[in-house]
């Protein structure tokens, strides 16, 4: 067991941090603890590291203000007159991944939570080590009252260890923290109770800034939620006024996702909800997956600004992305969201991001199991009523994806300036080369280029080349068949050398030669 050491130091909160609370019961009080925080944080290894490259931000102030300093409170002052609803039952699992932190922020991130969380709410903080160079950055902190300690013998990313957590909690509730945060004054009781009036609901705070090369705590307006552009990369979202009401004074708003890892659920709800997605590597795309999900399978998200939580906002990753780095790690759990959970609009994504298409991920066959399991809603109705601001590139394609043939696949191939033959070939997935767009305007497309018709010979030749809005160009559709000028696409054999080839002949509507079907039909595109 560690032994515990004396010090003078007393982490403290200051009287005005609970005095104006309505109950007692829900009020912090002060946690005094006998550590040696200056021996802790001092025994991190610092050699050959400049102040911002191992965590990038300032290690040195981190390292010298108060693990235990007061900071502003940062809520509207109409936050202390709400009364807030919480049975007696419930209590919270808080859970913490970290990986290589700096020991003073994560020091000040267990303190903040001890002296600013009142104890009958907190049932424990699990601190879930992700496999750190040293194992003594969480080991010692295992004094710390309702601190619980777990290790991975191998890294697992955030996402893996934030599951582990959970699945070691034992409160009525978990939340998600990250390892370099500041909770602010009374910042629990309003989540609790926004979760008791939605029980379904993944709950977050807002989230304020703390100055990665000052640790300044900077309070945030309160009036941002979540969102995320085609590409899947967070955007943040400024919320419109409701009924002329300042959303930062709001009990709640909605919020397509919620503000990055940082949220409250009730854990039997998220449990069900299946939780977190294990196949995510690392780092990325966690809080827009488990966002999607929650609002497509029955639940909602929501944004509580009188809770506030202070987080350090970084430049860049300091730590590694095995095996890839991290551009493929976050392609690959990009594409692993858009399979699992976009529907026919996954098309979009591989639009702004076609290298996807070639990028291996594991099986989400558990996941479709999953959305037919909780009878979940399509992604249209996400974007109907929870993201209406998330607009398709284009309102003009109708059809989309593999023209098929059953097995067979129309492909552009042979390239040469400018210009490209099309065939049938054995359709794959992954292939760019058999991905197309069908416009509203008749234009049959891929990226820059269109299918175009050589009219005036014997055998008209179809190919592919730069989209010039030209009469070549225009094909319009009769249930199965494709058609430009009257004439039908077909895939034919040439009789004197023994193999097809892509032409134009008389529309035959049982032929099935002259049968196409593309694998993603998006004629409700046309009335948004």
């Amino acid at each position: 067991m560690l032994e515990r050491v004396r010090s003078s130091t007393l982490l403290l909160v200051s009287p005005y941090e609970f005095q104006d609370s309505l109950y007692s019961e829900l009020s912090a009080k002060p946690i005094v603890l006998e550590f040696d925080h200056e021996r802790y944080i001092s025994g991190e290894n610092r050699t050959g590291i400049h102040n911002f490259a191992k965590h990038s931000f300032n290690l040195q102030v981190s390292d010298s203000i108060p693990v235990d300093r007061s900071i502003p409170d940062s809520k509207d002052p109409k936050c202390k007159n709400r009364i807030y609803s919480i049975p007696a039952t419930y209590s919270v699992s808080v859970v913490i991944s970290f990986y290589n932190e700096a020991r003073s922020a994560l020091l000040r991130t267990v303190v903040s939570i001890l002296n600013r969380t009142p104890e009958r709410l907190l049932k424990e903080i699990i601190l879930v080590d992700d496999f750190s160079d040293n194992d003594k950055d969480g080991s010692e902190l295992s004094s710390f009252p309702k601190v619980r300690i777990f290790r991975n013998n191998q890294r697992q990313g955030l996402t893996r260890s934030r599951i582990i957590g959970a699945q070691k909690s034992t409160g009525s509730h978990v939340i998600f923290l990250d390892s370099h945060c500041e909770v602010n004054a009374d910042w629990l009781p309003p989540l609790l109770h926004t979760v008791y009036n939605h029980p379904k609901a993944l709950v977050s705070p807002v989230i304020d800034i703390i100055d990665a090369e000052t640790f300044q705590y900077k309070p945030s307006s309160g009036d941002l939620k979540g969102g995320f552009d085609w590409a899947l990369n967070y955007r943040w979202q400024t919320v419109s006024q409701v009924e002329g009401k300042d959303p930062s004074e709001s009990t709640f708003f909605k919020s397509p996702v919620i503000h990055g890892g940082l949220f409250l659920a009730n854990k039997s709800w998220f449990n069900e909800l299946g939780g977190l997605d294990k196949g995510l590597d690392i780092w990325g795309l966690e809080n827009i997956e488990i966002s999607i999900k929650t609002w497509l399978c029955g639940g909602e998200v929501l944004t509580v600004p009188c809770s506030r939580i202070g987080h350090v906002f970084r430049s860049r990753h300091p730590y590694s992305f095995p095996p890839n780095g991290s551009l493929s790690t976050y392609l690959g759990n990009s594409k692993r969201v858009a399979e699992a959970w976009l529907d026919e609009y996954k098309y979009q994504f591989y639009e702004v991001k076609p290298q996807a298409k070639h990028h291996a991920i594991s099986s989400v066959e558990g996941i479709l199991n999953l959305k037919r399991k909780l009878k979940c809603k399509p992604f249209q109705w996400y974007l109907d009523n929870v993201y209406p601001e998330l607009k398709p590139m284009s309102k003009d394609i109708v059809a989309m994806g593999q023209l098929q043939q059953e097995n067979l696949c129309l492909q552009s191939q042979n390239a040469k300036e400018n210009k490209s033959t099309v065939a049938l070939a054995a359709c794959a997935a992954s292939k760019s080369e058999q991905e197309w767009h069908f416009a509203r305007s008749g234009e049959l497309y891929q990226g820059k280029f269109c299918l175009t018709a050589k009219l005036n010979v014997k055998k008209p030749k179809i190919y592919l080349t730069k989209c010039s809005n030209n009469a070549k160009q225009k094909w319009s559709r009769r249930r199965r068949l494709l058609m430009l000028h009257g004439l039908c696409l077909e895939n034919v054999m040439d009789t004197v050398v023994g193999q097809y080839y892509i032409t134009l002949t008389p529309c035959r509507q049982k032929a099935f030669s002259q049968q196409w079907d593309f694998s993603m039909e998006l004629q409700s595109w046309g009335d948004r």
